[in-house]
């Protein structure tokens, strides 16, 4: 069946009646599908479900939005509130969008795809005009919904090409290399790690993959002893080095893969009377602003938080505009050396 302008029912925007038709269920169904599932039987809402993820389906206000005026709005996901590195390109996003006229609808998917991708189909169904997300490791079925429905969309903290759209990051890869390399430079060869849960933070799972690399290609062997993947908090950060300290043959160094456990682990090392950096190195990841106010200061890796966020909502803003999807930017980390590294004890 061809539609109003020759194109095929697979190429157009789905509409309600159809979605029904093609699941064989009254509108009223699908519309409880889309707004109160839990009221709508097992296998109805699965197979409903089933025609609205092939056809690509988002409500219908949605879809009048991006073929008539724009609703001025602008979706964002990020994956936690908790880790603060988040605030700073978020409120960068913020400021690029308001100064356009622009209104930021945020949504935190607690680092779930499913959640994530319930949190696009809601910002869709409030007519946004463009999205900002978080990462890669999202399902390919993801990206052609906004590709079929014509929304922009800018992918920030990941470099990837699972998705024709613009990029906007640093290598979070190399970054871990640069951290490593650091430790290794000063004769560190008992390393430990802590990071992010690499099976659901893809970011994490780069910086860890960094770290393996880096031992490999100095001939150290890898110890999972020495690593741990914990949530981003402070506790987390300070158990994980307290495992470390009391394991048979403690590490002279850590790589934190984010400032917020290296805060925890830093102050777990001061608490057991240690000298950091005499008997134990401490590198961060992000480079909070908290980082230069403890004591000692922390190492770390400054991520261009406020300039990713300010440039991810300039391209979105470009494509908006001009309807062209505009470039990727890889943008370049910084090592801050300050007093939480030195060179590795004679043990």
């Amino acid at each position: 069946m061809s539609g109003p302008r020759g194109e095929s029912a697979s190429q157009r925007r789905a509409t309600m009646r159809e979605i029904a038709e093609e699941a064989g269920v009254s509108l009223a169904t699908v519309s409880r599908v889309l707004n109160q599932p839990d009221l709508v039987a097992r296998a109805t809402l699965e197979a409903v479900e089933a025609v609205i993820k092939r056809r690509h389906f988002v409500s219908h206000g949605a879809a009048m939005s991006m073929v008539s005026n724009r609703s001025m709005t602008i979706g964002l996901i990020i994956p936690t509130i908790t880790n603060s590195i988040y605030a700073s390109s978020t409120q960068a996003i913020q400021n690029v969008a308001q100064q356009a006229g622009y209104t930021v609808l945020l949504g935190v998917s607690d680092f779930d795809g499913r959640s994530e991708e319930k949190l696009i189909r809601q910002l869709l169904g409030r007519r946004v005009d463009g999205l900002i997300l978080t990462g890669g490791g999202r399902s390919a079925d993801i990206y052609e919904m906004l590709r079929h429905n014509d929304v922009p969309h800018v992918l920030t903290w990941k470099l990837t090409d699972e998705a024709a759209c613009p990029c906007v990051s640093f290598d979070n890869y190399r970054a871990g290399e640069i951290a490593m390399q650091h430790l290794l430079d000063l004769g560190h060869r008992r390393i430990g790690l802590v990071c992010g849960r690499s099976a659901v933070n893809d970011r994490a799972r780069e910086r860890r993959r960094a770290y393996e690399d880096a031992l490999r290609r100095a001939g150290i062997a890898f110890d999972p002893d020495l690593v741990f993947e914990r949530d981003f908090d402070f506790i987390e950060g300070r158990a994980a080095m307290h495992h470390m300290l009391n394991g048979t043959e403690p590490p002279s160094a850590v790589f934190c893969a984010n400032d917020i456990q290296a805060i925890g682990a830093l102050t777990e090392c001061l608490d057991a009377g240690l000298r950091v950096p005499g008997d134990i190195s401490i590198i961060g990841f992000d480079d909070l602003p908290v980082t230069q106010y403890m004591r000692p200061q922390l190492t770390t890796v400054r991520v261009p938080a406020k300039r990713m966020g300010h440039l991810a909502a300039k391209k979105l803003l470009e494509w908006i505009a001009t309807r062209q999807a505009p470039g990727s930017a890889e943008l370049p980390v910084e090592l801050i050396v300050r007093g939480t590294t030195g060179v590795a004890p004679q043990r």
